[in-house]
């Protein structure tokens, strides 16, 4: 684990669930500049970056993203509907969920109240939805699973009504964000999944969003909480040098990072790790996480000898098809580490879905270059080049989380 020379988005590193290794070896030796990467050597760690670089690093990041998405929306409060899956290994969020597609938009409280709706019969019950809202200090300020009704968002501090019987929720910044998951199950939902999201709606006045200075952005937008303030005003200068230099820390402690748990729920989150810094500025790899509560994410990025994961070896892990604690549901997302993202023309994902249990009530999924054919599901990986794969748990028992690597 520790050569890893790629760790980007390591600061979930976990190791779980029975496994096995059938290490491929090669007897011809290689040029220095092809050395495997299990050879590397082991990188050094950087300074570690002052509790405020971290605190800028999370604005700095989540700020740029809100430009990002109104340039590509249009404008704020629209919704923008994502309508594939993102399977082409090029997608905005890290690390991007195969278990459902998003509805997002910045929320722009600067002009009034804004509404969204999601109407009744929207999504059939069986199936999960969730209306997660997170603000500029990168903390979840709202998160409802099943949501339906309207929501308007009012701004803390200003004079503003909603409809009735809508929930109110008061945002302490212009610029909430919001993000609607609907599950799909497989791809062949895509289409039906689809129509579910452009029933929901939002009212509010659109605008461009422009900002030369995302420290100082946040700072002007946003009702700092009382435990951060004074902290930002220390960074305003904060570049993309300093945001590149704290991402390699991050990804050089990145083993001292036991789980997701403490990255993304709100300020006064009860989650172990909630009020460390690097582990909140460590939840940026994974931007717009669900707090643990609705769902853990469990990231391997070695195997259980401890050794990383690369398409030059096979690797062979049993999951439980019903596993224990988890009410809703569960899935196994591959990605290269050299991306962060998906893999082009490859499967990525395997769930309750597009599976079926053996005699023991296991699935198992072998990780390789070439298809194994032995009966087992492949989860095709590239030769040569490291990769990570990700458990996700919705609503599971955080004190009896399934294990990989018995």
């Amino acid at each position: 684990m520790k050569r890893l020379t790629y760790l980007i988005a390591a600061a979930f590193i976990l190791t779980t669930f029975g496994c096995q290794q059938q290490a491929e070896t090669e007897s011809e030796s290689r040029p220095v500049d092809e050395t495997p990467l299990a050879e590397s050597p082991t990188p050094a760690i950087p300074e570690r970056p002052t509790d405020a670089e971290f605190h800028a690093y999370k604005a700095y990041h989540h700020a740029r993203y809100m430009v990002q998405t109104v340039e590509e929306v249009g404008g704020t409060n629209k919704l923008l509907h994502t309508k594939r899956l993102p399977t082409e290994g090029a997608d905005a969020v890290v690390s991007p969920a195969l278990d459902h597609i998003y509805s997002k938009a910045v929320i722009d409280l600067t002009e009034g109240p804004v509404t969204v709706e999601i109407p009744e019969g929207t999504v059939p019950d069986e199936r999960y939805w969730s209306l997660h809202i997170t603000d500029q200090e990168h903390y979840t300020i709202y998160d409802e699973v099943h949501a339906v009704g309207k929501y308007t968002f009012v701004r803390n501090g200003k004079e503003m009504t909603a409809p009735e019987g809508a929930t109110i929720i008061e945002s302490p910044e212009d610029y909430p964000h919001l993000f609607i998951r609907i599950q799909v199950k497989t791809s062949d939902e895509l289409a039906m999944v689809s129509d579910m999201q452009e029933k929901i709606t939002i009212e509010g006045i659109s605008k461009p969003l422009q900002i030369d200075n995302y420290i100082e952005f946040t700072l002007a937008t946003h009702d700092v909480y009382d435990a951060n303030k004074g902290i930002l005003e220390t960074v305003i200068d904060f570049s993309e040098e300093d945001y590149n230099r704290v991402t390699n820390y991050l990804v050089a402690v990145a083993p001292s990072f036991p789980s997701t748990l403490g990255m993304f729920g709100p300020i006064d989150s009860q989650e172990p790790g909630s009020n460390d810094p690097a582990i909140r500025a460590a939840a940026i790899f994974g931007h717009l996480g669900l707090p643990a509560e609705h769902a853990i994410y469990i990231p391997n990025f070695a195997n259980c000898q401890g050794e990383p994961l690369s398409g030059d070896n096979v690797e062979v892990y049993s999951f439980a098809y019903e596993p224990e604690g988890v009410k809703r549901f569960w899935s196994v997302t591959r990605y290269s580490l050299l991306t962060r993202n998906t893999i082009p023309e490859k499967n990525d994902v395997y769930n309750a879905y597009n599976t079926k249990p053996d005699e023991s009530g296991n699935i198992t999924i072998t990780f390789s270059a070439e298809d194994p054919k032995d009966g087992t599901y492949w989860m095709p990986v590239n030769k040569g080049e490291p990769y990570y794969f990700i458990p996700r748990y919705y609503d599971a028992d955080l004190e009896n989380l399934p294990k990989t690597c018995n």
